[in-house]
């Protein structure tokens, strides 16, 4: 049927598993139409240009579950997965990173399963020995820098953030609306008003390609229509000639009058329209959910200060009346409640029974909240003091340095404990008994002696698929002023840690990449929570599962011989 045939693997093979492919190949007369094999590390997503994801939501119930995670076999299965994506990151990005990972306190009647720990080792392993095939990896940056470090943590990290409102334009559309996480981005249906003045309703995508979507997705909600407002005065005064003498407009429903007159102007028409439909619905469900005063609770218990900087003494009394509302969802009750448990030192049960006597949950929920414990909380207080909001000393020496976008509001005050970590990491006061190194780095003299011993060796795949540095066509930016760092959180990452990356790299002048097996809505977090004690629904698997080289022994990649013909035959194909 094809004359010829060129096979791309998405992630490396084993060697085991490459010898069986070639002898099958070989048997069946095939090999001589093979053009070209090549193993191209891809095996991951990028959802953004400082995000990528291992697109596995699944993970978070395979590591955590109540049975099976205590199954160190299972858990290695799992873990092995991931330190083989996390090599494609690495090689793709060209790093041969540092790691750095959170060894956790063991704090007695918590479970604590070393996640990042054994990770770490695997990546590791992973990294050692694709540059024992690859000498010359990892490729010298122009102009040089130090080694990278991969930052491995897991969700344990952070049990506050996953159940916060937060009021950042992309975050809160995807807590508060019915949007879809698609491949090509966050698929959203949204009503807009046509010329005629009747309504229809359309899809939008948003992903990189709408540059309004950029422009505003790390904004608090009320500085985002602000800035949707000047954009598209900004627009109408540029087009004057063309919109009919348009004058300013002042709120989002000024521009929805002014766009339904400009038919002209069909893409930023579109843009424009769906975005103010986007940030009215968020501003609508707002209301309609209590969240200014919900929200305001919730930065409270996080914290565990309120915005004049004192210390919250009446939560339960604030959580009574909410709780007690018919018109607060069970969901938003849940999330106030795992909160409350999660930010409090110590859980006073009579106060707990009184929350959930009041909120009268249905079962789903209470399991939810019963699982949090799965998820080893206390691990978390070792750490907790990195999410803490700054003090006042702190904030005002702060304001010359961070981006004032950061923490503009009281009821954004909230810094995720993954930002607080990094930004140690960065600044070089991480608490090196909670986020060690694996392997401490090489002296300058070592490095240099084998930065000149890769010369001598030939290059032997092919590995720079680099979408972070992917051309736009405007000038070149200037160098970053020091390593890049990479964060890693197995079990999902929220909105709010990804836009910790962009705040880091913007204010320390770094690139700052986070990943995660997914990426996580408080609502579904809940919902997988409550999943915790109950079996995993089988595996979708699209390709049956390879056996055939099972029995072999495991000669694996430190198989010398082995890798020294695979080799061969990587060059001649």
């Amino acid at each position: 049927m094809y004359a010829a045939a060129h096979v791309h693997f998405i992630n490396g093979l084993d060697n085991v598993v490459f010898d069986d492919f070639t002898r099958r190949l070989n048997a069946a007369g095939a090999s001589k139409y093979i053009q070209s094999l090549k193993e191209m590390y891809v095996d991951f997503m990028v959802r953004e240009p400082n995000v990528f994801t291992l697109d596995d939501p699944g993970k978070f119930l395979r590591l955590f579950n109540k049975d099976i995670s205590k199954d160190r076999a299972h858990i290695d299965r799992e873990l092995d997965d991931m330190a083989k994506q996390l090599l494609c990151l690495c090689v793709t990005l060209g790093e041969n990173p540092l790691i750095r990972y959170h060894r956790p306190l063991d704090v007695p009647g918590t479970i604590n399963r070393n996640i990042p720990w054994h990770l770490a080792k695997l990546v590791q392993n992973e990294l050692d020995n694709f540059c024992k095939v690859n000498p010359e990896f990892p490729p010298p940056r122009d102009p040089p820098l130090p080694r990278g470090t991969l930052v491995i943590l897991d969700r344990t990290i952070d049990p506050v953030a996953p159940f916060l409102h937060e009021f950042t334009y992309q975050a809160m559309l995807a807590d508060l609306l019915q949007t879809e996480d698609t491949s090509a981005g966050i698929k959203y249906a949204y009503e807009y008003t046509q010329e005629d003045g009747t309504s229809k309703e359309t899809e939008i995508v948003l992903n990189e390609q709408d540059t309004v979507f950029t422009s505003i997705r790390h904004m608090h909600i009320a500085s985002t229509t602000e800035q949707l407002i000047d954009d598209f005065n900004k627009f109408v005064e540029e087009n004057k000639g063309s919109s009919g003498g348009q004058s300013s407009v002042r709120s989002l429903n000024d521009m929805k009058n002014v766009i339904a007159n400009l038919p002209q102007f069909q893409e930023m028409k579109t843009k424009f329209s769906a975005h103010m439909a986007i940030a009215s619905d968020c501003m609508t469900e707002f209301t309609k959910q209590n969240l200014e005063a919900i929200g305001l609770i919730e930065q409270n218990m996080a914290c565990n200060e309120t915005p004049d900087g004192h210390a919250p003494k009446h939560l339960v009394d604030e959580l009574i009346p909410i709780l007690d509302d018919p018109y607060t969802s069970q969901m938003i009750k849940t999330r106030l409640i795992m909160l409350w448990i999660s930010a409090s030192e110590t859980i006073d049960t009579e106060q707990l029974e009184l929350l959930l006597a009041h909120a009268r949950l249905d079962q789903e929920y209470k399991d939810a909240i019963d699982n949090l414990s799965l998820l080893g909380v206390q691990l978390s207080k070792s750490a907790s003091r990195f999410g803490q909001k700054a003090t006042k000393k702190e904030r005002k020496k702060k304001d010359n340095i961070v981006n004032p976008n950061d923490v503009p509001f009281d009821l954004s005050r909230y810094v995720p404990v993954v930002k607080r970590v990094v930004e140690g990491h960065m600044t070089n006061t991480v608490d090196q008994s909670l986020f060690p190194l694996l392997r401490m780095p090489e002296p300058e003299n070592q490095k240099t002696d084998a930065s000149s011993s890769r010369k001598q060796h030939h290059q032997l795949r092919v590995y720079k698929t680099q979408w972070h540095k992917k051309s736009t066509g405007t000038t070149t930016s200037k160098p970053p002023s020091g390593p890049p760092v990479i964060i890693f959180v197995a079990g999902g990452i929220t909105w709010s840690e990804a836009r910790s990356a962009y705040e880091l790299a913007a204010s320390m002048d770094r690139e700052v990449y986070i990943g995660s097996t997914h990426i996580i809505s408080p609502d579904n977090f809940v919902r997988s929570l409550g999943n915790l004690d109950k079996p995993l629904p089988p595996a979708k698997s699209f390709v049956p599962h390879y056996d055939g080289a099972s029995s072999q022994a495991s000669s694996h990649s430190g198989n010398h011989g082995t890798a020294a013909s695979r080799n061969k035959l990587l060059k001649k194909w």
